[in-house]
């Protein structure tokens, strides 16, 4: 493990955003220059004068008196005149508007003028600056979300969003040899029970478990032990659907003031208890939280969307300081890793010269990656692969696609090729594979992976694709990029300024982003077909992956040379350049808004994690 940045990820931050425990408290007030001293006759003989001149003049024959007025004052007593007339000036609209309507105005400025000068003009100000719903305001206006049901789920369940100590994410086989382990002779008849399981849970600390199985049969078997944990094993392909069957049924489950207990506060039931809880709902169970039953509902404690804005803030500092924490593991298999995937869910799917794909679990904190599954089923290379819920396809060296079910682990579909496949796609609708052979290949999900159509261009090998809707694009060896339209089974357009041949692509609809051995990183406009921005010489050798996100303006790439690179997507400047992260050739990288992950041929995976020091950077979406 090692950080990587600065100390300090944006300077001065702090004074806009400080920390909960030491609220901005407004200055007082400075207090008005004493006035000189007027007799009380002369004052309400000047007060009678104005009222009369002011039912009497006009209002311009008033301002015309009073400069006049002003050229009789001593220079001494200007000072007392100007002050008065400051504060006649001013008008406290903050205090003079409905709060709704003071709300609308001050979410038209930026939130560094709102922390650092509104809130610390009076104390009422103050109040009015630091309003929850003011930021949520200004949190969505910059086009940022929160995954609701994270929070729900977070609020509810604290300890259940961090799936790396659940029961809930272990493998049959390594619950059975825990158990084993931990109870030596607890698979005897007599005493082996559904409680036993939940005792084993506590000494494992498996805290997620509870409230999730039927405790009802006794195990008396390794097969009945399997059978008790299919349920919290299918956890892994849904995590949400299995964290509502929780919520709706657990007895774990309390609401806040019910019995003074809150709703995480586990830890004093009792295996009698579960005993009596009723069987799992079924997979169909709705999202959260409105899968909770009426009067059973969780109360989640409200979002607060100022200290949400401030770790956005400081995560988006971190990818521009390189501000990060850096987690290698070391020999994830036994041979290089060609290709990865993460999800929502923290699945990690990694694919290796070993013939295996790898399933793993990332921690919420980033810094634990657990082992959960592996899938042997290919005789070569596994070179590309795609997951999506419980449906993952893999391509391998053997000219075979693999469609997995994640919920048994076993293929669903081999579909032949005639060479390698080096990558490929899918959707609702389409699966797209590329081979050495120079073809692309579209097969219909819809009609049982039938296949559909072909469609032919390149020159040579086809090395990666994206597909987006009917559009794909195809990146080749010929030094070419190609935009497919798959409704009309035609080439839309032709890009052809790379001056070697093409290795990686990403496309999210309007633009591409391609990367090529000729070690440049291009920009296109899909649309039209322009190359809008050219990063020459982006990397010391072959351009291997890339990555972009326009929200974030961010695109991120991995090269032979053995460095990852952060740059602007809108301006093609670099950000921050990682050197240590791998020893050899980088061949594939993923990012999200908290984290990069990547592979290489030295066998490892790691992870950058710009939001270590932030705790809810993960609900965001």
């Amino acid at each position: 493990m090692a950080v990587i940045g600065g100390a300090s990820s944006d300077e001065g931050f702090d004074d806009c955003f400080p920390p909960r425990a030491m609220p901005l408290a407004p200055p007082k007030p400075k207090p008005h220059a004493r006035r000189a001293y007027v007799p009380p006759a002369e004052c309400r003989a000047m007060e009678s004068l104005a009222r009369t001149l002011e039912k009497a003049a006009t209002p311009q024959a008033c301002a015309h008196l009073a400069v006049a007025l002003l050229a009789h004052v001593p220079a001494d007593m200007l000072q007392l005149v100007l002050q008065e007339l400051d504060r006649l000036m001013r008008r406290d609209f903050i205090a003079k508007l409905p709060l709704e309507l003071a709300l609308k105005v001050l979410e038209l400025l930026p939130a560094v003028d709102i922390a650092q000068n509104v809130a610390v003009v009076s104390r009422q100000w103050h109040a009015v600056a630091m309003q929850s719903y003011l930021w949520r305001r200004l949190f969505h206006r910059r086009g940022w979300r929160l995954d609701s049901e994270r929070w729900a789920l977070y609020c509810a369940f604290p300890r259940i969003a961090d799936a790396s100590r659940s029961l809930l994410h272990r493998s049959v086989a390594q619950i059975a040899e825990a158990f084993t382990a931990a109870s030596p002779g607890a698979l005897a008849p007599a005493v082996a029970s559904r409680s036993s399981l939940y005792a084993l849970e506590q000494r494992l600390d498996f805290d997620a478990a509870r409230g999730l199985m039927d405790t009802s049969a006794p195990i008396t078997t390794m097969d009945s032990l399997a059978a008790a944990t299919a349920e919290a094993m299918a956890f892994m392909i849904s995590p949400r659907d299995r964290i509502n069957a929780a919520l709706s049924r657990s007895p774990a489950f309390r609401i806040a003031g019910a019995g003074g207990r809150s709703p995480g506060s586990s830890r004093q039931l009792r295996p009698a208890a579960l005993a009596h809880s009723p069987p799992l709902p079924p997979r169909r169970s709705p999202r959260l939280p409105h899968s909770v039953p009426a009067g059973r509902r969780p109360c989640a404690r409200p979002v607060d969307w100022r200290s949400i804005y401030a770790e956005h803030h400081r995560l988006q500092a971190n990818w521009r300081a390189g501000q990060c924490r850096v987690d290698r593991w070391e020999a994830a298999h036994p041979e290089s890793i060609y290709c990865l995937q993460f999800d929502r869910e923290n699945r990690l799917f990694t694919g290796s010269r070993d013939h295996t794909v790898r399933i793993w679990h990332l921690s919420e904190t980033g810094s634990q990656i657990t082992q959960l599954a592996t899938l042997v089923g290919h005789a070569g290379s596994v070179l590309t692969l795609q997951a999506d819920g419980a449906t993952l396809a893999t391509g391998s060296s053997d000219a075979t696609v693999c469609v997995w079910d994640l919920k048994t682990c076993t293929i669903q579909r081999r579909l032949q090729h005639a060479d390698a496949v080096l990558s490929l796609r899918f959707s609702d609708r389409w699966l797209v594979t590329a081979c050495k052979d120079r073809v692309l290949h579209v097969w219909r999900r819809d009609q049982d992976y039938a296949h559909a159509f072909e469609l032919a261009g390149h020159a040579v090998a086809i090395n990666a694709i994206s597909l987006h809707g009917d559009m794909l694009v195809s990146a080749s060896g010929d030094r070419t990029v190609r935009l497919w339209d798959l409704a009309t089974r035609t080439c839309v357009r032709t890009l052809d300024e790379h001056t070697r041949g093409v290795a990686t692509l990403d496309f999210d609809g309007a633009y591409i982003v391609s990367g090529s051995s000729d070690r440049s990183i291009r920009i296109w406009n899909a649309r039209t077909g322009a190359c809008e921005r050219t990063i020459a010489n982006a990397h010391a050798d072959l351009v291997r992956t890339v990555m972009f996100d326009r929200t974030m303006d961010v695109l991120v790439s991995g090269s032979y040379d053995e460095t990852i690179k952060v740059w602007s997507f809108s301006t093609g400047t670099l950000i921050h350049k990682f050197k240590n992260v791998h020893t050899s050739r980088v061949f594939k990288l993923m990012f999200d808004r908290t984290r990069i992950v990547s592979c290489s041929h030295d066998r490892s995976v790691s992870i950058i994690d710009f939001a270590a020091d932030l705790p809810h950077a993960r609900l965001l979406v």
